[in-house]
């Protein structure tokens, strides 16, 4: 048998051979130029090659009736029989999809390689996944854009934020290309065509629902938008396109996260610690720790101040000595902290025919918190309709969507802390609860602060609750009035409310007590409506191109909140809270406030043989914002480009397919003042202080003016009157941004290496500033004028590669850099003082951001060190040595300097992504440079509350080489320096998920693909030497830390 397997197959192997073979040719374009980099694949196999620099391949292994598939980025691929033949010559033509791809600029598309401005397309595949986890899909763009800084708020549940409650403080930092004026720098959204600056309107959006995002960075790209657009604008189109076939698609993406923020923690000191540290202060301070701490310690010590040796320290047996409050060693991080998760839910269906699209979602989000006693719950859904009438001359449509939430985020305790830093704070000694096991523990006696146990507050309110309603959207209709004439009419809608409730209960928690409970019950809404109308006209002349745009748009925006404050319920039950039950005082206020925007505007794009380029726009606003002899604006730009890779001396190098120079110059505004900056204002006063408007204990210490009656009446109580607040300015006028830009595109070696760079410097003149006005002017005469000036410069590159995958396996990698620097310039002398530095050491010529202190040069190691040093208050060994920066001797205010800023001066970000078969790794990282922030782990010891444990290694005689100053609880040097503000520059491994696609097997399940990944959020990072924080993205202890986030989903798609 053995003979005839062999012999069997040494007769059918050499037929195997021939049928077998090798196969050479050329692949080239339809004019006849090499394409280098070809990808050249035996259909249903991993059998393939690329082509080489002329266009040249050579394919072994090829059976005799083999399929193979040429692909060429750019081009449509092509299907060829191999028939036996072993050469071809092949040509690809280029793919009229590619040529066309168009991107949203502002009221009108545009051709991709026709674009002249800094515009970012935002890939969005790369952001989905991380969207869901993060509930916010404006998070999900941190790092991936050049030029786009986005900063996390502190509530880390995937809320929307709070722009509506308090319109000047959104939940997340959000500037496009650094700060451009030293008021309001957050950009311009406009979705469908509808406007907001509202980013909580794009954090709400399914994922799935977004078509595309696109970022106009620079002034002459942005200046459509006119007075709104000095601060970039980001476009965002959902889908409703009609395609043109009949098919109907459902997708389906679920998925689960765990929230942990361990990794994020401080590393705070125990009871015993605690202990330890408050012994060395004592000592270093000449004082016997057993007077001020003796209640809460026992410290057994050898008494001797001269050589201190601290042979143990134990906590008392009870809190202030009661015997119903045992002494804890409480980790109130972990009693505050518990695991979050994440549910996310979406479904979204889209059917099209021939002559309509309908785009139908609907989500689920819900977060349990990380922080007890917190939650967050979204329901989102989106309708959107486009239907073509009348032989596709007539084109109507709608984009809606409605979002509902309800919140219950961190709390504060009877005195104002947050409950996120009573966790770092309150003294381990005090336990979660007392003896009974039921009831919370809470400060007794003396040597502890005047501050609650933080899960308790949280408990308490449990009932407070933020829900938001929010409705945004528009209709539209289109008409091809001529042949390359469409006109299009457009109304949006932007509608939301936010009811806020505040329940405070009684409190009874040690010495530390709340005997009157209240309500506070706010309502704030907002109705903004936009009206425009824009005629487009698009022809080509033999090697012309021109495209032509006018346009008038009017938008209305209104503003509402009421607040009411009640006191005294007899109940303290949810239900019972409402405000016709509270018997005590009730106080009322709110605000209305309204403003107007009415433009005209106008585009020409032209091109001429696809090499030469040029976009002018102009736009004319006028505003209700502002005053009588300065209502209207104009708003010019230009731009050119020079499509060089289109020229014959380029067009023949296969190396080069695309390379594009432009530059722009564009002036834009900036309206973001508020509502009344150009009126006098006048309120009501009836009393002499705030007590009696807010009640307070704080309240009744400010002195809010004096009332004028209007009858004239000087004396006597006044029955009613007014008080001056705001003197009218009918000549304030707009912030002025003017910018020039300059870039460059490229994409080489068969498009597998990409990039682009832009240089940018813009100025922003005429900046808002409210000037202190002298006494001798009266009452209320401050006012809002123009006259600051600013300038900011920068840099971005974006560089991409990626390899196709020919053989099963294919990657890409794309990075990223952002760098800019602002200054301020200009300062009217009035305001000046207002801003770090002094007279000779101005703020001009520095960021905004930037801190003015004290240069640290180490410590003091000995008395000899301080006495040769220059005069300097609390100089002691082993405190902090400043420098004498002028050599006089003395170490006072004249030493400071500018130390450094807190906005990052460089972003950057890296993606790996990588696909093998059916599954696929992606991996992205991003980070920052030239940024200092407040020390986050304080080095400074505490009287009454907790303290860092690093400060164990603090300085004594005995441990010299320490970093950290000597402890005292009497002598600490408190005084901004570059000692507390450090270096807090970073690189974080933000995001890395693993998928597998199932396709094969699946079709009698009706199901054309599914997903299944996992996910992993906020994994490691990296920072400058020295930092003493956790997660430097922490810039606080009242912020929730940032999670580490794991997450199981699928996706699937029927």
């Amino acid at each position: 048998m053995t003979r005839f397997i062999i012999s069997l197959i040494s007769f059918l192997f050499p037929l195997f051979l021939l049928s077998q073979q090798s196969i050479s040719g050329t692949i080239a374009s339809d004019d006849g130029q090499p394409l280098p980099g070809a990808t050249i694949i035996v259909s249903g196999t991993d059998n393939g090659t690329t082509s080489d620099f002329d266009g040249n391949f050579t394919l072994n292994d090829v059976p005799e009736d083999a399929t193979l598939t040429v692909t060429y980025i750019g081009f449509n691929s092509l299907i060829v029989d191999v028939n036996g033949q072993s050469t071809f010559n092949l040509s690809l033509t280029e793919s009229a999809e590619a040529l066309s791809e168009v991107v949203v600029t502002g009221y009108s598309t545009e051709r991709r390689v026709d674009l002249t401005g800094a515009v970012s397309v935002v890939e969005l595949d790369a952001i989905e996944g991380q969207a869901r986890t993060a509930g916010n899909p404006m998070q999900a763009l941190q790092g991936r854009v050049p030029g786009l800084y986005f900063q996390r708020g502190g509530d880390m549940m995937g809320s929307t934020g709070n722009d509506l409650a308090d319109r000047k403080n959104p939940s997340n930092t959000v500037l496009v290309r650094g700060l451009t004026t030293l008021g309001d720098n957050s950009p311009l959204y406009v979705i469908d065509g509808v406007p907001t600056k509202r980013q909580s309107v794009f954090a709400s959006l399914n994922p799935q629902s977004i078509e595309s995002v696109q970022i106009l960075k620079d002034a002459s790209a942005a200046s459509i938008y006119g007075s709104r657009a000095a601060n970039g604008v980001i476009i965002v189109t959902t889908k409703n396109e009609i395609k043109g076939e009949e098919k109907i698609v459902v997708n389906f993406n679920s998925s689960i996260s765990s929230n942990s923020e361990r990794s994020s923690r401080y590393e705070m000191a125990n009871a015993v610690e605690r202990g330890e540290l408050l012994w060395q202060a004592s000592v270093n301070d000449g004082n016997d720790p057993s007077n001020a701490y003796g209640e809460i310690y026992n410290f057994n010590w050898n008494n001797d101040f001269t050589n201190p040796v601290l042979s143990s320290v134990t906590p008392q047996p009870f809190v202030g000595g009661d015997p119903n409050m045992p002494s804890g060693d409480t980790d109130w991080q972990e009693e505050l902290y518990e695991t979050g998760y994440i549910y996310n839910n979406e479904i979204s269906v889209q059917s099209d025919t021939k002559n309509s699209t309908i785009f139908m979602s609907l989500g689920h989000f819900k977060n349990t918190g990380m922080v007890k006693f917190t939650n967050y719950e979204r329901i989102n859904a989106k309708l959107n309709g486009s239907f073509n009438l009348i032989d596709d001359k007539v084109k109507i449509g709608m984009n809606t969507l409605y979002t509902n939430s309800n919140e219950t985020l961190g709390a504060r305790d009877v005195g104002g802390a947050t409950t996120t830093g009573l966790a770092l704070g309150l003294a381990p000694t005090i336990p979660l609860y007392d003896v009974s096991g039921v009831k919370y523990g809470g400060p007794i006696g003396a040597g502890y602060s005047d501050r609650n146990n933080p899960v308790l507050m949280q408990f308490l309110n449990e009932w407070d609750n933020t829900a938001k309603h929010q409705f945004f959207g528009n209709v539209f209709l289109e008409a091809k009035l001529l042949e390359n004439l469409t006109f299009r009419s457009n109304v949006g809608i932007d509608y939301a409310t936010n009811e806020f409730v505040n329940i405070e209960r009684k409190v009874d928690n040690g010495f530390v007590n709340r005997g009157q409970n209240s309500l506070i019950n706010n309502h704030a809404a907002t109705t903004n409506t936009t009206w425009s109308n824009t005629i487009n006209y698009n022809k080509q002349f033999d090697n012309h191109n021109i495209g032509v745009l006018i346009g008038v748009e009017a938008i209305k925006n209104n503003y509402d909140r009421k607040n009411a404050i009640v006191f005294d319920f007899a109940v303290e039950n949810q239900d019972y809270f409402v405000l016709s039950a509270a018997t005590g005082q009730k106080t009322a206020n709110g605000i209305s406030l309204g403003s107007s925007l009415y433009s005209q505007f106008g585009k020409v794009n032209y091109s001429f043989s696809n090499k030469y380029l040029a976009t002018v726009t102009v736009r004319r606003d006028g505003s209700s914002r502002f005053g009588i002899n300065n209502r209207y604006g104009i708003f010019p730009a230009g731009t050119v480009g020079w499509r060089i890779s289109e020229e014959e001396f380029i067009n023949n190098q296969g190396f080069i397919n695309d390379l594009k120079i432009r530059a722009g110059y564009g002036i834009v505004g900036n309206q973001e003042i508020g509502d009344v900056a150009r009126f006098g204002l006048y309120e009501t006063r009836y009393g002499t202080n705030l007590n009696e408007l807010q009640p307070g204990f704080w309240q009744q210490f400010y002195n809010i003016g004096t009332a004028y009656d209007i009858a004239g009446n000087n004396t006597g109580t006044l029955p009613s009157g007014f008080v001056s607040t705001q003197a009218a300015n009918p000549d304030l006028k707009w912030e002025e941004t003017s910018e020039i830009n300059i870039g460059l595109d490229f994409t080489l070696m068969n498009n597998a290496l990409s990039g682009s760079f832009d240089y940018y410097s813009r100025e922003t003149k005429d900046i808002l500033t409210t000037p202190p006005y002298p006494s001798v002017l009266g009452e209320g005469q401050d006012k809002t004028v123009n006259g600051a000036t600013t300038k900011t410069s920068g840099w971005e590159l974006q560089l991409g590669y990626s390899k196709p995958n020919y053989d099963g396996f294919g990657y890409s990698i794309i990075t990223t850099f952002g760098a800019f620097q602002d200054e301020i310039t200009f300062l009217p002398a009035e305001v000046i003082s207002a801003y770090p530095g002094t007279v000779d050491n101005s703020i001009l010529g520095q960021s905004q951001t930037a801190i003015f202190g004290y240069e640290a040069d180490g410590l003091f190691q000995s008395q000899a060190e301080v006495d040769s040093h220059a005069t300097q208050l609390r100089a002691r060994p082993g405190g902090i040595r400043f420098s004498d920066l002028n050599n006089d001797g003395v170490v006072d205010v004249q030493d400071r300097d500018f130390i450094g800023n807190t906005l990052a001066s460089l972003e950057y970000g890296v993606r790996i992504d990588l696909n093998y078969k059916a599954f696929d790794l992606s991996i992205f990282g991003s980070g920052i440079s030239g940024r200092i922030t407040n020390t986050p782990n304080s080095i400074w010891i505490s009287t009454s509350s907790n303290s860092a444990r690093m400060l164990l290694d603090a300085w004594t005689p005995q441990n010299t080489s320490a970093t950290i100053p000597a402890l005292s609880l009497v002598n600490s040097e408190t005084r901004t320096s570059s000692y507390v503000y450090e270096n807090s520059s970073f690189f974080k491994f933000r995001n890395a998920q693993l998928g597998y696609t199932l396709r094969d097997g699946i079709d009698s399940l009706k199901i054309d693909s599914m997903r299944l990944f996992l996910q992993g959020e906020n994994l490691a990072w990296f920072t400058a030497q020295g930092y003493t924080g956790s997660d430097p993205e922490r810039l606080g202890s009242n912020q929730v830390p940032i999670p580490r986030t794991l997450t199981f989903g699928i996706n699937v798609s029927l």
